[in-house]
């Protein structure tokens, strides 16, 4: 897989440099004599409440119920039976939840994991901040998603944003120039970490990009600035902070069973809207439910009625299926990535997925500790699974 534009090898060593800046991030508010180097290890994926400073997402007082199904311990692949509990110890999962027509068929724990551990989400958080726009645009704080950002976020009117809409940011399409390779210390990802978020100045790092490397809504180039813009366009237009909104118009009303905890720059300060998400692996499965529902949840309507079509469908050149990169076919909507046999999932480093399939009616969702950013041969396992699981539904 080529993520970003960036091999596996070279994400990887971006990552490395993106999660120091984060580990002298976290010293440097605890205030701690010595730097804390996070660790690539499952249990600093299962605790990063240890190294950042957070908000709470809270949850409602009613989880939404999660029913057994039928045990699915063995999937039909094309070359004979796969255990599911083998493939997901050897793939390096944290955890994977398989729900099938709203009942769960396979919940499994590994690396010192439960039902009660939080996960961090990596870049699954982007799809999160997605569909907190959509819920700003249903309930008209967001206007419409062509105006430019300006209108909501003035601040940006002097950068390169000045021109960009609510969609092109949404589309990772603004043309605004940001290397997201984290293979150099002056690259602009490096100095987002450092000047922005190390410095509690997250949002404001964004109003020094001024250089243009295409026009807005031509070119595709993935990058987490593109969201922390998305999620500096919410927090102004409906005037609270992303956990807060997250908490009151999604997770209390979709029964969440947990509160979640999003990173912050700062205590008390601005999320990190493109990261830093962390939630048990039953919550993300129904938030993945809640997609595939179109936003419906125990027949309450909790998104905007087509926000789930739009946001995952491309609709634009740039974005569409095998657009985004050469020998690439996934496609990119609004923060979502869209598979050719029409589901779409969202996806973060070392091994993050949420899964959605309307087609038969299915959500995985999968939380791992990769020894490395991204592996290749793990995604084309986890592929593999996935069709397996489907061949398997399909038949009972």
């Amino acid at each position: 897989m080529t993520f970003g534009g960036l091999g596996s090898a070279g994400l990887a060593g971006a990552i490395r440099a993106v999660i120091a800046a984060f580990a002298a991030l976290g010293a440097a508010l605890a205030h701690a004599d010595e730097p804390r180097p996070l660790e690539f290890t499952a249990d600093a994926f299962q605790h990063m409440e240890h190294w950042f400073p957070m908000a709470t997402v809270a949850n409602g007082d009613t989880p939404s119920t999660l029913p057994d199904g039928a045990r699915l311990t063995t999937a039909v692949g094309k070359s004979g039976p796969i255990s599911l509990d083998a493939f997901n110890v050897e793939n390096g999962s944290t955890g994977m939840l398989v729900v099938h027509d709203g009942k769960v068929l396979y919940e499994g724990y590994w690396q010192g994991a439960d039902r009660a551990t939080r996960f961090t989400s990596w870049s699954m958080a982007k799809s999160v901040t997605s569909t907190l726009a959509g819920i700003a645009l249903g309930e008209g704080a967001i206007r419409d998603l062509r105006d430019p950002v300006i209108r909501y976020v003035p601040q940006l009117s002097d950068s390169a944003y000045r021109d960009v809409t609510v969609e092109q940011a949404l589309q990772m399409s603004s043309g605004v120039r940001f290397d997201e390779t984290y293979d150099s210390e002056t690259s602009d990802v490096a100095r987002f970490m450092t000047l922005g978020v190390r410095a509690g100045n997250a949002n404001g790092f964004l109003t020094t990009l001024t250089a243009e490397a295409a026009a807005p809504g031509k070119k595709f180039n993935y990058n987490t600035a593109e969201t922390q813009v998305v999620g500096w366009v919410v927090k102004n237009a409906v005037g609270k902070p992303l956990a807060t909104y997250l908490s009151e118009k999604l997770w209390q009303p979709a029964g969440m069973e947990d509160d979640a905890t999003w990173f912050v720059d700062e205590p008390g300060g601005m999320e990190a809207a493109g990261m830093g998400l962390n939630a048990r692996l039953r919550d993300y499965a129904r938030f993945g439910l809640l997609m595939l529902n179109d936003g419906v949840v125990d027949g309450r309507r909790i998104l905007p009625e087509g926000w789930v079509a739009r946001a995952t469908r491309p609709s634009s050149p740039q974005v569409q299926l095998g657009a985004l990169y050469e020998g690439y076919p996934l496609g990119y909507q609004y923060q979502w990535w869209a598979l050719p046999n029409g589901a779409f999932e969202a996806q973060g480093v070392f091994g993050q997925f949420l899964y959605v399939d309307p087609a038969h009616d299915l959500v995985i969702a999968k939380t791992s500790a990769w020894p490395t950013a991204w592996v290749d041969d793990r995604e084309k396992a986890f592929s593999d699974v996935i069709d397996a699981i489907v061949r398997t539904v399909e038949v009972r």
